[in-house]
């Protein structure tokens, strides 16, 4: 005799979990992100650092700052019960943008800056906005998974990725369209204000999701620890 999982034992019979109302506003906010990340995490800023005259080793440094500062997730993760899921992600999402408004006015400060300082310019926002965007982005999958039931969060995973994808290869063709050629600076700048505008798009869309209370889970009890004999 086969034994039954103990989320069927728990679910009633014939409840089958469905995704709830609104969650379509996730999909809404993931197009948009992509939209505005795409140009500043990816090839975009990488051929706008290369016209600044970056070595490799500043655009190793470029590539290679996102993944690094993810890691702040785990130290940030102590303040979302404090905070809240949709309080923790807002703030985070608010430094993004004013970091990325920031950048769009980086190419045209080419009147009076010289390309080595628009560089460690544009260098330091992008610390400032991985740092942000790895303190955030911690709270965003854990408020995922307190909206979607268990059995269907590989339906949406897969679903969020389909539409990040589809999101990122029509940024990459607007980004394309955008540099044909022998880019200027101005065309960087549009670029970089196409970013800034689509990351507040997102935030209505992720604001109209549902918020559940984020609750603190008990820490386990201490084991006893004997001492030295």
């Amino acid at each position: 005799m086969t034994e039954k999982p103990t989320d069927d034992l728990r679910r009633p019979a014939g409840d089958t979990p469905s995704f709830p109302p609104g969650l379509h506003n996730a999909y809404l906010f993931s197009v948009f992100n992509a939209f505005s990340y795409q140009i500043v995490l990816s090839s975009p800023m990488v051929l706008y650092a290369k016209t600044l005259g970056a070595s490799a080793t500043v655009l190793g440094i470029i590539a290679g700052m996102m993944p690094l500062l993810v890691i702040f997730q785990i130290p940030a993760a102590t303040h979302i019960p404090r905070l809240g899921f949709k309080r923790f992600v807002f703030a985070g999402w608010g430094a993004r943008v004013m970091f990325i408004f920031v950048m769009a006015l980086v190419p045209l400060t080419g009147i009076f800056l010289k390309a080595e300082s628009r560089l460690a310019l544009m260098l330091a926002l992008l610390f400032g906005f991985n740092l942000s965007r790895g303190i955030s982005s911690c709270a965003w999958l854990p408020w995922i998974t307190a909206l979607v039931p268990a059995p269907l969060r590989g339906k949406y995973l897969a679903r969020d990725a389909a539409v990040q994808s589809l999101a990122s290869f029509i940024t990459f063709l607007l980004a394309a369209g955008c540099l044909a050629g022998n880019p200027r600076s101005w065309q960087f700048a549009v670029l970089f204000v196409f970013s800034a505008v689509m990351a507040p798009l997102a935030s209505p869309s992720s604001n109209a999701s549902r918020t559940p209370k984020c609750r603190r889970r008990p820490a386990p009890p201490k084991a006893a620890c004997p001492g030295w004999k």
